[in-house]
């Protein structure tokens, strides 16, 4: 790998809380915050530990589908709602999938090595609850070839994974294969249950291994190699973080 032409640093991260089914305050029948709102509140949090807006020298955010999922698109024009300093100033969006607010950053990095920013405000922002999860996985195919829609399962990324992990059992074993899965589902909720942002924060389930051997998979309700303790839940969230140059730093 070739040596950076600078250091890159990160700091004053922020997070909202993660909105979704499981947190006590998700109700799907009552309005809920939009887009601007977790915008807002991300950026703030970390514009509030590096001084403000007149430190930041660019933006970047990174979104999927918000064209779609809230009929919004150009995010980067959001940016400047965060504080009246950031007008004027460059902000880019990104998109790539699960990745684009990894892109954010990266966005972010390389304009810090371009000598273009010292600081640079990088956010990432979901809002998906904003429709049925049947239609959400319509949207959500777009992150694959659209051309296979039709020829894909009803939920298309589940179907997808769960294809690949019938080929995981038939090389090492479905018992072997989902021993390991659920533990991975332990971790996570173990995780959240010390997270107060987390969707799964609440979580009181006292067995939790005991709850993911109960619900094994069935094609007829599901996939056919999947549950859905093994598929992310959908959260309405961001975050915001400084990428900075050592004299930005």
């Amino acid at each position: 790998m070739k040596k950076l032409r600078r250091k890159v640093y990160m700091a004053a991260g922020y997070n909202t809380v993660s909105l979704g089914t499981g947190r006590k305050e998700f109700n799907p029948k009552k309005e809920r915050p939009g887009l601007e709102h977790y915008i807002k509140e991300a950026g703030q949090g970390t514009l509030k530990q590096i001084g403000g807006g007149k430190n930041v020298d660019e933006g970047a955010i990174g979104n999927f589908m918000a064209s779609r999922f809230n009929k919004q698109g150009h995010l980067a024009g959001f940016i400047p709602m965060i504080d009246e300093d950031l007008q004027y100033k460059p902000c880019i969006r990104t998109e790539g999938a699960c990745a684009s607010g990894a892109l954010s950053l990266a966005s972010g990095i390389k304009s810090v090595l371009a000598e273009t920013a010292d600081v640079v405000l990088s956010l990432g922002v979901e809002v998906q609850n904003s429709m049925k999860a049947i239609y959400g996985a319509d949207v959500l195919a777009g992150a694959g070839w659209f051309k296979n829609r039709k020829s894909g399962h009803a939920f298309f990324f589940p179907g997808q994974f769960s294809d690949r992990a019938g080929a995981y059992y038939e090389k090492y074993g479905m018992e072997y294969a989902r021993s390991g899965m659920r533990q991975w589902f332990v971790n996570a909720i173990e995780n959240a249950r010390l997270c107060p942002t987390a969707q799964e924060y609440e979580n009181k389930v006292p067995d939790l291994a005991g709850l993911y051997d109960k619900m094994t998979p069935n094609g007829k309700s599901f996939v056919d190699n999947l549950n859905v303790l093994d598929c992310s839940k959908v959260s309405d969230a961001a975050s915001a973080i400084a990428i900075l140059s050592e004299e930005g730093l």
